[in-house]
């Protein structure tokens, strides 16, 4: 491994231009929010995102309300593998935090120590992105699962949660990080959606039960309550605005 160089951005630091580096680069974002901007468009941070950099790839950090980050750079070797830009979230107890912490209080130290505390942060970062992976396919499974079976009343989310081989509580808080939603909104907005395109297709020839047993559910009153929620009027105005 070539020279470690390690620098932390200044607090309020808004704006880092873009430019690029001939070793790769590990940023930790300590906090602010924004995104990496890059040619091929813009990927978020947050506190605790870090954003892996291949050589000679094009960045440059930019939030509203300013951010800190700590950069190591190096060349990384065969460690990383990455011809293009990835992002991970730190793990839930802070150890990419504190061992980016490390390096950067002991930049001045001997270069032996310091190359050591950066090949254990590289072996760190390349664990979580294979867990990463690992838990991206379980939620897509999860994911497909409900596509497939949303119509089915019978359909139980926590036996699928839990088929993913991880604990229910954690799946649920990665598959929200992933989709944006939890496994059930996803599940209500894929039958609301279907209830719309049943009233525009078949809204003179079905009734408003008939439409909710059709998309999964059994209670036609709670179907009016998650319809209107979700779209803002109640399933029988929508079955009006769309008379066929």
């Amino acid at each position: 491994m070539s020279k470690v160089s390690v620098s932390i951005t200044k607090e309020g630091t808004k704006k880092y231009p873009l430019h690029q580096h001939s070793y790769g680069e590990i940023m930790y974002y300590l906090s602010g929010r924004g995104e990496l901007a890059t040619e091929n468009g813009g990927i978020p941070f947050e506190p605790g995102s870090i954003i892996i950099v291949p050589p000679k790839t094009v960045h440059g950090s930019v939030s509203e309300e300013g951010f800190v980050n700590i950069s190591v750079g190096a060349d990384f070797g065969n460690l990383f593998l990455l011809d293009k830009i990835v992002k991970i979230t730190d793990s839930d107890d802070k150890s990419g935090e504190r061992i980016a912490r490390l390096i950067y209080d002991n930049r001045h130290s001997g270069e032996e120590y310091l190359t050591s505390l950066t090949v254990a942060y590289a072996h760190f970062i390349l664990q979580s992105i294979k867990l990463d992976k690992k838990i991206t396919r379980a939620v897509a499974d999860i994911v497909g699962e409900i596509s497939k079976s949303f119509s089915d009343p019978r359909l139980e989310l926590t036996p699928l949660l839990i088929k993913s081989g991880y604990a229910e509580d954690y799946i649920r808080t990665e598959f929200k990080r992933a989709t944006g939603l939890t496994p059930t909104e996803l599940l209500t907005k894929l039958r609301i959606e279907q209830a719309q395109k049943l009233f525009e297709i078949y809204g003179g020839n079905m009734s408003v039960s008939e439409i909710a047993e059709a998309c999964g559910f059994d209670d036609p009153v709670y179907f009016s309550r998650r319809f209107k929620s979700f779209t803002g009027t109640s399933p029988s105005a929508y079955k009006k605005q769309n008379p066929r």
